[in-house]
């Protein structure tokens, strides 16, 4: 078995941890204990952390690029995990897994973006609430699909999707219906190359969810550095033209928290 079919759950590392304050934090070297490599299917690409069986321990699943398929590992509760588990994504080379309620009954069930279809594709897993998952239901997206999130963003209490597209560089929204199924994407380009990944928050402070999209590239030399677009919700499902912010060299991923504790993420 490859390392690239492994899990890798606890490494030994040196930190740098990040600071607000005009002065760089110092490095920092934190101890962990040894290394355990869980089994999963090939090319694991991406992994997400749930309650799958309502036991109130954290689990995993991994999404498995090369396999097509998404690996559930449920926890023991001392740090351990029982061998993977594994469901077919109905689809082509899963990108990213995330983990939500999206038909309401009270079960977290999974959303994972996969980008090998034409169009691609996100699944829907439906969790069992025993840590087992019902077949994946597909719906079309963009062009290369390689993350997805969960919020509400139109305001009617059920949770809604939106996945970043490399190939189409836009972010397409697909509206809950609150059992599981999702009316057809809308998109939105997110005014840069290459979408990478995409979260969702409230960046104004209007009480409309917001979405933020990290692109490789900008589009007026299709180089780095690449850019932040920020895309202000209208409340309805609907957003505003993306806002960009130039960051790094091809950013890969945006997390959405309130770093200074102002209240503003």
């Amino acid at each position: 078995m490859t390392t690239s079919e492994k899990l890798l759950v606890l490494v030994a590392a040196t930190l740098f941890f990040s600071s607000a304050l005009p002065n760089p934090a110092p490095a920092q070297t934190v101890s962990f204990t040894a290394r355990v490599d869980y089994p999963v299917g090939a090319n694991p690409s991406s992994v997400a952390v749930g309650d799958f069986n309502g036991d109130g321990v954290p689990d995993f699943a991994t999404a498995n690029f090369g396999a097509n398929t998404v690996s559930v590992l449920l926890g023991n509760g001392d740090g351990t995990f029982q061998a993977a588990q594994t469901y077919a994504t109905a689809g082509f080379n899963p990108e990213f897994v995330a983990v939500g309620d999206v038909n309401l009954d009270g079960r977290q069930d999974l959303a994972v973006a996969q980008s090998g279809s034409t169009p691609s594709l996100v699944s829907v897993l439906l969790g069992n609430g025993d840590g087992s998952f019902q077949p994946a239901r597909i719906f079309a997206t963009g062009q290369g699909s390689l993350s997805v999130a969960i919020g509400d963003v139109n305001g009617d209490g059920r949770p809604d999707l939106a996945v970043a597209n490399y190939s189409s560089n836009d972010v397409s929204v697909l509206l809950g219906n609150g059992d599981g199924t999702f009316q057809a994407a809308q998109s939105f380009p997110t005014a840069g190359l290459n979408p990478v990944t995409v979260a969702v928050g409230d960046f104004n402070g209007d009480g409309r969810p917001d979405l933020a999209v990290t692109n490789g590239a900008n589009t007026t030399s299709g180089a780095v550095p690449g850019n932040l677009a920020v895309l202000l919700g209208n409340g309805d499902g609907t957003f505003q033209a993306a806002r960009t912010i130039d960051v790094g060299i091809t950013p890969a991923f945006v997390a959405v928290r309130d770093v200074n504790g102002d209240g503003r993420p």
